[in-house]
């Protein structure tokens, strides 16, 4: 009868909810509250952890399921994600994929629209390192000032709707220097 009452032990601890109370980066590992107990530091759940491998640290108050082996919490897994009310779903909307960070920064992809969009808070900053290039296949809309640090080339035509100025000069304000009427051609720019 011990051996019964001992699995249905196990059986029943094996499988607990939890919230994260507590998180140690550095070991990569939390501490779990279930009510009854708050575990020691377990291991939480990542998606990949080999050559692939990914770090989204736990938030404190996330909700997930505890998996305790042998109903033990001491070789438990944490396994992160549950929506609660200190951290409600996103969205509600079945074409999205979205993440959102702390900060308001947002990448979401909505698959009916066909439409990618990442959104950082103001202040923020993004840099893509790629020493082979960066291709863009498709138009191209800049809002703001860019800045360009090397040489440029293009294989159409540049249009611009107020000024081109090359070396200081203005495309369409510069003067001319010695202009004669007839076919004679101007000096340079001045």
């Amino acid at each position: 009868m011990d051996s019964v009452s001992e699995l249905q032990r196990q059986l029943g601890n094996a499988i607990r909810f939890g919230t994260i109370a507590e998180v140690d980066h550095a070991a990569a590992r939390c501490r779990v509250d279930t009510g009854e107990i708050k575990t020691d530091l377990v291991p939480w759940f990542v998606p990949r952890a080999g050559e692939t491998i990914e770090w989204s640290a736990p938030s404190l108050g996330e909700q997930g399921i505890l998996l305790c082996p042998n109903g033990d919490t001491h070789g438990a897994v944490f396994l992160r994600g549950i929506y609660s009310d200190a951290f409600v779903a996103p969205s509600n909307a079945q074409s999205l994929h979205l993440i959102r960070f702390a900060d308001g920064a947002l990448i979401q992809y909505d698959q009916a629209a066909h439409a990618l969009q990442a959104a950082l808070p103001a202040g923020g900053t993004a840099e893509i390192t790629a020493d082979g290039g960066v291709t863009i296949n498709g138009p191209l809309i800049v809002n703001g000032a860019t800045q360009i640090n090397g040489d440029a080339g293009v294989s159409g035509t540049v249009t611009a709707e107020v000024d081109v100025i090359g070396g200081g000069k203005s495309l369409k304000n510069h003067p001319h220097k010695n202009v004669q009427p007839g076919s004679g051609q101007s000096g340079p720019p001045a």
